[in-house]
């Protein structure tokens, strides 16, 4: 019975099986002829002999997929998640050619890279029509600019999943993708592999009370920690002896406090933060014994990381969103409409998930208000609802209208 079952089961004998491959290798064939016509121009699919595109569709590469690099602790559930997201940044992700038109990434990624490597190496005598092919796809070969945009888009693919899987609170997670298609011509399984980097906290003894805290550092290409180390004086610190590049420590209170106030992804401000002080220039606000050290979002001020100097390290003790009490924009908002801490609080316009959650780039009175607190760039910043870890309802603006229309300010605006 077991062996009855075993060659009912087989492929070669399986009718629905083997029709299933012909419809596989037909929509291979029909890609291959939508990429050559994006590639180059309408005539020159039909200069491929069915053999070739058959022998193409035979010797194709594997799927894309990532996992645990060798000897690498990665967790069975991070790469999971690691092969969702890349299935997910994929979707819909075109690619502009240098011709002007426009082709699925993912599509350039599988077909398309074997089209491309097939031509570059196959001898031109292969085949009738081969060395016409090679001359006309020639701008597309390894080396080429096309082919070095096409690494570069991969680049930034990689890097976007392992920052989404990264956090300071864990580790980070770096990528190796040498070995796939893009960069190996000859690469016979595709494959992205994770590896995972442990972060250590430390303690400290701050006015007498011990604080957790991690070293501010990142994991570059070749897979070396990277520490942020910066100059006081950059900060507007003033140092009685040398000035020299102190390492950068950030609390775990700071990242407490970013996850409930910009409430997105972990590793996209983790390594925004980080990236702040590999700057040259550092903008930031002095004020009395702590630096606020502006923190964007998608090129907007979304609010500042609290830095204090103690003995030969900088620590980050917290961070405070745009509105809160204590930075200048929250001082002002307080100024013209009354908003103290207490306030912000009860209105939840003091976290960047609840402040979008009112719209108020399409109420004028209220947008007004926070343009002229200086807190107009959190009215760009509604499109990171997306990557909000925590769901949150719309809410209604005319509330705080209300809320403030005994104030001065909307007093004076009647």
């Amino acid at each position: 019975m077991s062996k009855q079952k075993k060659k009912k089961g087989n492929g070669n004998s399986n009718p629905d099986a083997a029709k299933q491959a012909l419809m596989h290798q037909k929509r291979f064939v029909e890609r291959v002829e939508l990429l050559c016509n994006a590639l180059v121009g309408p005539g020159y699919f039909e200069k491929f002999p069915a053999a070739i595109l058959s022998h193409m569709y035979a010797t194709r590469y594997p799927a894309l997929k990532i996992k645990a690099g060798p000897e690498s602790e990665v967790s069975k559930s991070t790469v999971v998640k690691a092969n969702r997201l890349l299935s997910a940044f994929l979707e819909d992700q075109y690619i502009t050619l240098m011709n002007g038109e426009r082709i699925l990434f993912s599509m350039l990624l599988s077909e398309g890279l074997l089209l491309i490597n097939f031509l570059h190496v196959v001898p031109a005598h292969y085949f009738p029509n081969a060395a016409l092919l090679k001359e006309t796809f020639k701008d597309y070969f390894p080396e080429t600019d096309s082919y070095l945009k096409i690494q570069e888009m991969m680049g930034v693919l990689v890097q976007d999943i392992i920052v989404f899987l990264s956090d300071l609170n864990k580790s980070i997670v770096k990528a190796d993708y040498s070995e796939t298609a893009c960069f190996e011509i000859s690469s016979n399984h595709n494959d992205i592999y994770l590896h995972e980097f442990k972060t250590t906290k430390t303690s400290m003894i701050i006015n007498g009370k011990p604080h957790s805290m991690i070293r501010l550092g990142w994991v570059d290409g070749e897979f070396n920690w990277v520490f942020a180390k910066v100059k006081p004086s950059l900060l507007g610190f003033e140092v009685a002896g040398l000035d020299v590049p102190l390492d950068v420590y950030i609390q775990i209170h700071a990242l407490d406090r970013l996850q409930e106030r910009i409430d997105i992804t972990p590793g996209i401000m983790h390594f925004i933060a980080f990236m702040v002080f590999m700057d040259k220039k550092i903008k930031h606000h002095r004020d009395y014994n702590r630096s606020l050290v502006e923190f964007y979002l998608s090129d907007k001020k979304a609010g500042y990381l609290q830095v204090e100097l103690h003995g030969d390290r900088l620590v980050i003790h917290t961070f405070l969103f745009l509105t809160n009490s204590g930075t200048p924009e929250g001082i002002k908002l307080e100024k013209l409409a009354g908003l103290q801490k207490a306030d912000k609080i009860y209105l939840e316009i003091d976290t960047l998930s609840t402040f979008n959650s009112y719209h108020i780039d399409k109420n004028e009175p209220l947008k007004n208000l926070f343009i002229e607190a200086g807190c107009g760039s959190l009215l760009e910043l509604g499109h990171l609802q997306e990557f909000s870890v925590n769901e949150v309802k719309d809410k209604d603006p005319d509330s705080i209208l209300k809320y403030l229309a005994d104030s001065k300010y909307f007093r004076s605006a009647e």
